[in-house]
C-alpha cells in the first residue's frame, strides 16, 4: 500500500529540513556565477561567463565564504564589472551559502537604482535565485521588498544607506558589501563614520569569519576611502602578456598611442619590445593575464585590486583615447577622466587653499603701511574694460610677499583721464614703520588687453626714475625666467606712430607655483616661532571677494601625460595676476643678490629701535585682545607680566642683532600677529 501523499505544509517543512542539513557547496563565487547567473542588462546578455572578464575571477574567488580573506577591496574605473563581483557574492548567499548580508549604498537614490537595475534583474533572470527567493516570499508575510531579499535557509540581503545612522543600527551581518564606498560621508547624523558603524554590525560573526567587500570608483586623493583601503591591502595590479615578446605588464595610458585627432586608430604599444596591439588582441591579452600583488603576504588576508577601463572588453581603446584627447583640450575634464576611466583618485595636491581658511590668516596692521621686515615694494596694474585694478606688494628677504594696498580706478582705459588718475598713483608713497616714505622700485602694467594704450603709457613714463613703468606680457610655459629679454614694439596711438617701447615677457607658470607655495605657508598659519618664512601676508582690510580672486587659478595635471598646466577657474583673477606680476618684478630686481646684498638693504631700510614703537599700536591689537580675554579669566597680572617680558626680550634681541636676518623676521613676526594669526 502506497503512503498518502504529503500535503503542502509537510512538503515545505521537509524541504526546509533538507536545506538546513545540507552542507554549503564547495563552489567559489565565480563558479556559482558561471553555473547559475543569467544576465539581462547591458550589452552582454545571457549566461554569465567569467572568461569574458577574466580579471574578475580572482576577485570573486577571494569573496567566497570559504576563502580565508575577511576583507576584499576593489578600486576600479567605471564599466569594468566591479559591482558584478558583489552581486555574484549576494547571489550565492541567497541561493546556496545562507548568511545575513548588508549592502551599504551612498544614498537612498543609489539604493533604489541598485535594487532596480542590478539586484532585482539578477534575481528574476537567474532561475535558481528566482525559485529560492520566490519560495521564501510565498511563505513569509513580510516577503522580499525593495530593501530586503530573503533567500534559501534563512539567507537575507538587506539594502541600507550610508547617509542614515538609523539604517546602520540594530542589524547584524556576516557579509558586508560597501558599494561606492568613496562616496560615503565622513560623518552621518553626528554619530560618526558610517563605515565604522557598518563594520560594527559584523562583530558577533567575527569568530566564525566575515566577508567585507569594498567596491568603488575612487574619489579625491587624500580623502578617498577605496584608495586608502587598496593601499592598506595587497595592492594587486593585473598584468597581461605582450602578444609578441610575452612580457607581462600593467596596461598604462602612456602606452596607448594614436594619430592626434584620430583616436579611432588607437593601439597599445608593448613597453618592452614596442609591438603594437590592436583591439582584436585584447581578448588574448586578458585571458593570459594574472594579478600580481605588491604585498603578497596580504593576498590571503586583505587582497586589494585595481584596474582601469583599458582592460574592459566592453570599452574599446578608441573610447579611452577620445576621452584623453578631450582632457588635453580641456584640462578641467581631468578629474572625471582620472576617476571614471583610469580608476585613480584625483590628485588635488596642487590646488590652492580654501578662502575660508585664508580669511582666518589675516594680520593686523594699518592699511597702506609698510610693516617692518619688508625691504622693497613693487606695483602692478591690470587693465579691464571699465577699470584699472592695481596693487602694491612688499617683499622681505625670504621672499615673503606682503600686500601693502590694492584698489581700483574706475573709468574707460581708452580715455586719457583714466590714465591721469593712474599718474597720481605713481606719485604716491607708502610709509614704513619708521614713518619714512617708500616708493615701489618698478610698476608693471599688463599689456595683454588694450595693448596700444598700455604701450603709449609705458613709453610716456619710460624715463621715470621711480617707479619705472614696465609693459608686461604674461607667457605660459615652464622654466621661463621671471622677466625675460624685452622686444621693441611699435607704439601706434590714436592713428599716430609714437615710436617704440620695450615689451617685457613674464614667465608666469613658475611664478604661479611659487605663489601657490607661499599661500600654502599662509594656510599653515603662525606657529610658536611666528609665521613660516616665505608666507604670503595681508591685513584685515581684505575680504573674501579679494581672496576668491587670489584663488582663481589651479594647477591641473593631465592624467594621461602627467603634464601640469595652470588653468583659470574663476571669472575674476585680478588679485592673482597682480600678485604674479609684482613677484616677477621683485625676482628680476633681486636677481644676483647674495646674503651681503640683503644685509646692506636690510641696514638701509631699518631705523632706530625707539622710532618703530609709534607704528606698533595697530600691530599690538591682537595681543591686546588676547590680554583682555585673559583678564576676563582672572589672569590679567600674569598676562601683563608675560607681555612685558616678551616685548623686552624682543627689543633686546632687535638691538643686539640689528641688521641680521633674525632681527627683521622673528621679533617683528610676533608683533604682527604671531601665533594668534
Amino acid at each position: 500500500m502506497l503512503p498518502a501523499p504529503l500535503d503542502e505544509d509537510a512538503r515545505w517543512l521537509l524541504s526546509a529540513f533538507a536545506n538546513g542539513i545540507r552542507p554549503d557547496p564547495e563552489r567559489t563565487v565565480s563558479e556559482w556565477a558561471d553555473a547559475e547567473r543569467m544576465v539581462t542588462e547591458g550589452a552582454q546578455q545571457g549566461r554569465w561567463r567569467t572568461d569574458r572578464t577574466p580579471y574578475l575571477r580572482e576577485v570573486m574567488d577571494a569573496l567566497s565564504l570559504s576563502h580565508r580573506a575577511q576583507r576584499v577591496t576593489f578600486k576600479a574605473s567605471a564599466q569594468v564589472g566591479k559591482s558584478q563581483c558583489g552581486l555574484n557574492l549576494l547571489g550565492q548567499v541567497l541561493g546556496e551559502t545562507p548568511a545575513p548580508a548588508l549592502v551599504v549604498l551612498p544614498s537612498l537614490t543609489s539604493l533604489q537604482w541598485y535594487n532596480r537595475d542590478k539586484l532585482e534583474p539578477m534575481i528574476s533572470a537567474s532561475p535558481s535565485l528566482a525559485r529560492a527567493v520566490a519560495d521564501i516570499t510565498s511563505r513569509d508575510g513580510a516577503g522580499s521588498t525593495t530593501r530586503v531579499k530573503r533567500g534559501a535557509r534563512g539567507a537575507q540581503v538587506e539594502l541600507v544607506t550610508a547617509a542614515s545612522s538609523k539604517d546602520l543600527q540594530s542589524r547584524t551581518a556576516q557579509v558586508l558589501v560597501l558599494e561606492e564606498i568613496s562616496e560615503y560621508p565622513r560623518d552621518v547624523d553626528g554619530r560618526g563614520d558610517p563605515v565604522e558603524m557598518a563594520m560594527a554590525r559584523t562583530i558577533q560573526f567575527r569568530a566564525m569569519g566575515i566577508k567585507v567587500f569594498d567596491c568603488s570608483t575612487p574619489g579625491t586623493k587624500g580623502e578617498c576611502r577605496v584608495t586608502d583601503l587598496y593601499e592598506a591591502g595587497s595592492g594587486a595590479r593585473y598584468e597581461v602578456p605582450c602578444q609578441h615578446c610575452g612580457e607581462h605588464q600593467v596596461l598604462d595610458i602612456a602606452q596607448l598611442t594614436w594619430p592626434r585627432g584620430n583616436p579611432e586608430r588607437a593601439t597599445y604599444a608593448c613597453r618592452d619590445c614596442g609591438t603594437v596591439h590592436t583591439e582584436r588582441d585584447k581578448r588574448a591579452m586578458l585571458a593570459g593575464g594574472r594579478w600580481v600583488h605588491a604585498r603578497p603576504e596580504l593576498a590571503e588576508r586583505h587582497p586589494s585590486f585595481h584596474i582601469s577601463a583599458l582592460y574592459s572588453p566592453f570599452t574599446p581603446w578608441s573610447e579611452v583615447a577620445k576621452e584623453a584627447e578631450k582632457v588635453e583640450a580641456d584640462p578641467s575634464r581631468g578629474k572625471v577622466f582620472a576617476q571614471q576611466w583610469l580608476g585613480e583618485a584625483w590628485d588635488a595636491a596642487f590646488d590652492l587653499p580654501k578662502a575660508e581658511v585664508l580669511l582666518l590668516r589675516r594680520d593686523a596692521w594699518k592699511a597702506g603701511r609698510v610693516p617692518p621686515g619688508v625691504l622693497l615694494l613693487q606695483g602692478a596694474t591690470d587693465v579691464q574694460g571699465d577699470r584699472l585694478v592695481w596693487a602694491v606688494w612688499g617683499f622681505d628677504r625670504n621672499f615673503g610677499q606682503w600686500l601693502i594696498e590694492t584698489g581700483t580706478i574706475p573709468g574707460d582705459p581708452t580715455l586719457p583721464a583714466t590714465w591721469q588718475v593712474h599718474d597720481a598713483l605713481l606719485a604716491r608713497r607708502w610709509e614704513d614703520a619708521w614713518r619714512r616714505e617708500l616708493a615701489p622700485e618698478s610698476w608693471g602694467v599688463d599689456a595683454g588687453y588694450l595693448s596700444s594704450h598700455v604701450y603709449a603709457y609705458a613709453r610716456r613714463h619710460a624715463s621715470r626714475a621711480a617707479p619705472r613703468v614696465w609693459a608686461l606680457d604674461g607667457r605660459p610655459g615652464w622654466r621661463l625666467p621671471p622677466i625675460g629679454t624685452p622686444k621693441q614694439v611699435t607704439v601706434d596711438y590714436q592713428g599716430r606712430r609714437l615710436g617704440t617701447v620695450q615689451l617685457w615677457p613674464v614667465g608666469t607658470w613658475d611664478l604661479k607655483s611659487e605663489l601657490a607655495g607661499a599661500l600654502r605657508l599662509t594656510e599653515q598659519g603662525p606657529g610658536p616661532e611666528g609665521w613660516p618664512p616665505g608666507a604670503l601676508r595681508y591685513n584685515e582690510q581684505i575680504d573674501r571677494a579679494w581672496l576668491e580672486e587670489l584663488l582663481a587659478e589651479r594647477l591641473v595635471e593631465n592624467p594621461r601625460t602627467g603634464a601640469r598646466t595652470w588653468m583659470k577657474v574663476a571669472a575674476r583673477n585680478e588679485a592673482w595676476d597682480l600678485a604674479v606680476y609684482a613677484r616677477a618684478l621683485a625676482r628680476h630686481e633681486t636677481m644676483g643678490f647674495i646674503e651681503a646684498t640683503w644685509d646692506r638693504l636690510t641696514a638701509q631700510r631699518s631705523g632706530p629701535p625707539d622710532a618703530v614703537q609709534a607704528d606698533l599700536e595697530a600691530l599690538w591689537a591682537p595681543r591686546l585682545k588676547s590680554l583682555a580675554e585673559e583678564v576676563a579669566r582672572g589672569k590679567a597680572a600674569e598676562a601683563k607680566q608675560a607681555a612685558q617680558t616678551r616685548a623686552a626680550e624682543a627689543e633686546e634681541n632687535w638691538v643686539a642683532n640689528r641688521g641680521s636676518r633674525a632681527s627683521w623676521i622673528d621679533p617683528r613676526e610676533d608683533w604682527f600677529g604671531g601665533s594668534d594669526g
